[in-house]
């Protein structure tokens, strides 16, 4: 069992941003790469938070967010998907997850459906669902931390 104090702050994505869930004064903790990858996919490239790394690699700034605002056809879900990688090969690189795959598709006229599967080594694969409706984006999960706690 993970120590509950050395995960981060589950971060839940509704359609006014990001929340924590707070069970009894504690926020619902999540020691998987969930936040990594929201945040690597969903941060404006002037996030504030640039300011704490050095090192311009380390920063953060979604192309993947850019991507989907674009008029959609299927060279722009290619994009996509290419765009969600690239934001997130740094969790590979820095050795968090073997493998990171991403499939994006564009069932109706103004949604997006993007899944990004995270293979971390010795651990369970981790799956999330990013569902672009419009201008909304509604996150789901599988193994959701707050069913962990």
């Amino acid at each position: 069992m993970t120590d509950r104090f050395e995960v981060d702050p589950k971060l839940t994505l509704d359609e006014n941003g990001a929340d924590l869930t707070f069970e009894g004064g504690q926020p619902v903790m999540d020691a998987g790469l969930e936040n990594a990858a929201l945040i690597s996919l969903l941060s404006e490239p002037g996030w504030f938070g640039n300011a704490f790394f050095d090192d311009p690699d380390e920063r953060v700034g979604s192309r993947f967010l850019a991507e989907t605002r674009k008029p959609l056809s299927i060279d722009s879900v290619n994009a996509i998907r290419k765009a969600a990688l690239a934001d997130l090969d740094w969790i590979v690189k820095s050795s968090l997850a073997s493998e990171v795959q991403a499939i994006v598709r564009n069932p109706e006229a103004k949604k997006i459906e993007t899944i990004v599967i995270i293979r971390p080594p010795g651990k369970d694969i981790q799956a999330l669902v990013l569902e672009k409706n419009g201008i909304n984006w509604i996150n789901q999960t599988i193994d959701p931390a707050n069913l962990r706690v």
